[in-house]
């Protein structure tokens, strides 16, 4: 529900030189006028890129000086050692100037910092390691730089020349590099530069097109802003001016998926690639590429962008999705944790900013959770971890406040720091984190922000009856979406739920049918809604548009408002109470100890063989109870919430015990025995949940291990879905080693999942995975 102020659009005169600009759309003028164009010129440029007249690239400062020493050393065919970033800006930028330069015929290595061992920036030591591995004749850095003083004096004293690209906000000086190409420097000047949003691939783009054209070779550097279309949206650039004219044109790039490691990602994924959006780009793409630099090697991201190697392309891709489903998992862990924070003290949101430390949390995976908790607490978030005395974080921002300038404004209680106006990261001395929130929230309400949450801007209420695919095709034609161009908000009146239904793999979304009073309705998804509290009565609701597969208009939830005349809420569900024994030294004897007392306790507990333990159920299994002892810790958050549900216990015993499958090659020969079972005794049908029980696994690992085994060629899959299994004993010849591996990395990739679910299991407070019930601690 929503927690904000709402400020509706008010009627605006168009006038006839904008209307025209917009092609007689008057619904797009009045959008455009309504967030303040003025301009028909600017206006047209705005919405077709062929219009726009690009800034050459020689407005950068050092640019041209840049490019004669790199048009030298291509000229020479000398060799020059790229430093980049792990993040996807950073990987992007690293990729391009890689392949502009490779393309060129010049000797190029590159290097990405490890986020856990190495950080951010250039570490002295490791760079005289490279300098000495690979004797470069240049010192090329891309998204980095602009503060490492003592790296680059200690390059140019070995006497390599070293180019700064970056787009960070200035230290107080400039490093004493041969150039420093950073848009910031345009600010001095020009605050209002249209190269200033650009971020650090688009630094790098810049610098590759004078070289291209320095070399009469410019028709060759298109091929290059698939990576900057990526990399723009990755870090959350601001998409106005040059920055936006090059998403345009390099999303055209991207939907023609030249690229072969972008092309098989996007198979991975599931999507396709020409009708790629920039929102699938910032959701799916990009928090991908981003898993690598957070919990692997981002190396392996830059040699996804680079390989010409389709075999290659795909096993990386297959890696990659295994390591975003870790980050999912711990994201969401890190979420809740801080949801429960701010739960237990409700204080810590008088302050502009939400300032939060936990000493276990993953460094590499804050940012995106700051990002999430931002968009949900409605202001900028800094997340901190660490044991001490030093810890570190990053921040994100909302509502357009410069979370970077507030940041640099704490520098005297901070041992490190950088960024700019979207993100930062930064670490101090642990015991000066409270002076930290309070010295933040000052900066931001000094810069604008409030302790209240900024209000929602909707640019048009209509009624449902005029949403259908042509509104969303007009609207589109404002974008992409981002950063300084925000989706168009919809607001509709006085609707009501029609239908609701959770969805997804994990069951963490909501899809919901809105109606209006004249029968009208509308398909709305409600991301990582499932938990939320269902709408009642009639509300006001702001969403913005898109289209589902079949090209009919859906929407995506933003906001509620209930009008209060709801009906009364359910009565609550009785309280259970809950007996923690995750710390027992000897479960299995409480177990025994707890059956031998209570009769009619039903124990869940997964994977043990039937004639060893008797008393133990398996999900299929199960049915109502007052009494439930989970043993075996759960393998998802899906068999938890199903057995909860099924169950409706009054108490709960929670053991959270490690299942006996520990490896995966005994999960496999476990599973094959369970599905030749099936044949034998059941004609080969059975319900999935069946399997699952009889591994502890979750839906997704089982049915990877049986996709694993029909490609094998030990059994022949018939139907397989959420809900049933038809196997047969048919066998089949085994099927190529490569799709062999990859139906391995899938499975590996569900049962880590499954693993990490289960030390998640078994250190989180109970209270918060059992919130469906109204708990009272035992």
């Amino acid at each position: 529900m929503s927690t904000r102020s709402w400020i509706e659009p008010t009627p605006h005169e168009v006038p006839e030189a904008i209307l025209n600009a917009c092609e007689r759309d008057l619904l797009l003028a009045q959008i455009l006028v309504g967030r303040g164009w003025a301009d028909p010129e600017r206006i047209r440029a705005f919405l077709d890129p062929i219009l726009y007249d690009p800034t050459p690239p020689e407005s950068l400062p050092d640019l041209e000086k840049a490019s004669a020493l790199l048009v030298d050393l291509v000229g020479r065919g000398g060799k020059v050692l790229i430093w980049g970033d792990f993040d996807v800006d950073g990987q992007t930028a690293t990729a391009l100037l890689y392949d502009g330069l490779t393309g060129l015929g010049a000797q190029a290595v590159y290097h990405v910092p490890h986020r856990q061992h190495d950080g951010h920036g250039i570490r002295r030591d490791r760079l005289q390691e490279l300098l000495d591995q690979h004797q470069p004749d240049l010192l090329l850095t891309c998204d980095t730089g602009i503060t490492e003083y003592e790296a680059v004096e200690d390059a140019q004293m070995r006497g390599i020349p070293v180019i700064v690209t970056d787009h960070h906000n200035l230290g107080d000086r400039l490093p004493k590099a041969k150039a420093v190409i950073n848009p910031k420097r345009l600010a001095q000047s020009d605050p209002e530069h249209p190269l200033i949003s650009l971020p650090g691939v688009g630094v790098a783009y810049k610098l590759m097109q004078h070289v291209y054209a320095s070399l009469n070779r410019s028709r060759e550097v298109s091929r290059m802003l698939d990576l900057v279309a990526l990399g723009i949206v990755a870090d959350v650039a601001a998409q106005v001016n040059d920055t936006r004219f090059l998403l345009q044109i390099g999303l055209n790039h991207l939907r023609q998926a030249e690229r072969v490691g972008l092309a098989a990602l996007m198979a991975v994924i599931n999507l396709e690639p020409e009708r790629l959006t920039a929102e699938q780009i910032g959701f799916q793409i990009g928090p991908r590429l981003n898993a690598a630099g957070r919990l692997g090697d981002a190396s392996v991201a830059v040699e996804l962008l680079t390989t010409k190697d389709s075999a290659r392309a795909a096993l990386i891709a297959q890696q990659m999705e295994g390591l975003n489903a870790e980050r999912r998992l711990i994201s969401k862990q890190v979420e809740a944790a801080a949801q429960e924070m701010v739960n237990q003290n409700p204080s810590l949101l008088d302050h502009a900013a939400l300032v939060l430390y936990h000493p276990a949390w993953h460094s590499g995976i804050l940012g995106i959770a700051a990002n999430r908790l931002a968009e949900r607490y409605h202001r900028p978030v800094v997340l901190l971890c660490g044991e001490g005395p030093i810890v570190g974080g990053s921040a994100r921002s909302f509502g357009g406040y410069d979370i970077g300038a507030a940041i640099e404004a704490q520098s005297e209680l901070l041992t490190r720091h950088g960024g700019h106006a979207g993100a930062a990261g930064l670490a101090l001395p642990l015991d000066r984190v409270e002076r930290f929130r309070r010295g933040v929230s000052k900066s931001l309400i000094d810069l604008g922000a409030s302790e209240e949450p900024p209000p929602l801007v909707v640019d048009l209420t209509l009624p449902l009856s005029e949403i259908n695919p042509n509104l969303v095709y007009r609207i589109e034609k404002l974008s992409p979406f981002g950063e300084g161009n925000p989706p168009v908000v919809i607001a509709a009146s006085g609707v009501h739920l029609s239908h609701l239904a959770t969805v997804g793999r994990e069951g963490r979304h909501r899809k919901m049918v809105i109606e209006d009073e004249q029968g009208a309705t509308l398909p709305i998804m409600w991301w990582d809604g499932a938990e939320e509290p269902e709408p009642k009565g009639r509300f006001d609701i702001a969403f913005t548009l898109s289209t589902d597969r079949d090209g009919d208009a859906q929407g995506e939830i933003l906001e509620l408002r209930e009008w209060g005349d709801a009906p009364a809420p359910e009565i609550a569900p009785s309280e259970i109470g809950i007996h923690d024994w995750r710390r027992d030294p000897n479960p299995m004897g409480r177990l025994e100890a707890l059956i031998a007392s209570q009769p009619d306790l039903q124990v869940w507990a997964e994977a043990y063989p039937r004639q060893d333990h008797p008393h133990f159920r398996r999900r299929a299994d199960l049915h109502p109870s007052s009494t439930l002892a989970i043993f075996s810790a759960p393998s998802d958050p899906a068999s938890l919430k199903q057995t909860l549900m099924l169950v409706q216990p009054v108490e709960v015993h929670v053991f959270g015990v490690e299942p006996p499958l520990q490896k995966i090659e005994v999960f496999l020969k476990t599973l094959l025995t369970a599905a030749k079972n099936v044949i034998s005794h059941l004609e080969g049908k059975t319900d999935l949940d069946v399997l699952c029980g009889a591994v502890a696994g979750s839906q997704g690992s089982v049915k990877a291990g049986l996709a694993y085994l029909a490609a094998e060629g030990k059994i022949t899959i018939q139907t397989l879905n959420d809900q049933e299994v038809c196997l047969s004993a048919d066998e089949t010849l085994p099927a190529p080693k490569v799709a062999l591996k990859s139906h391995l990395e899938v499975l590996k990739r569900a049962l880590d999942e499954s693993a990490a679910y289960r030390r998640f299991f078994r250190i989180v407070p109970l209270r918060s995975i059992l919130h469906r019930h109204k708990v009272q601690d035992a």
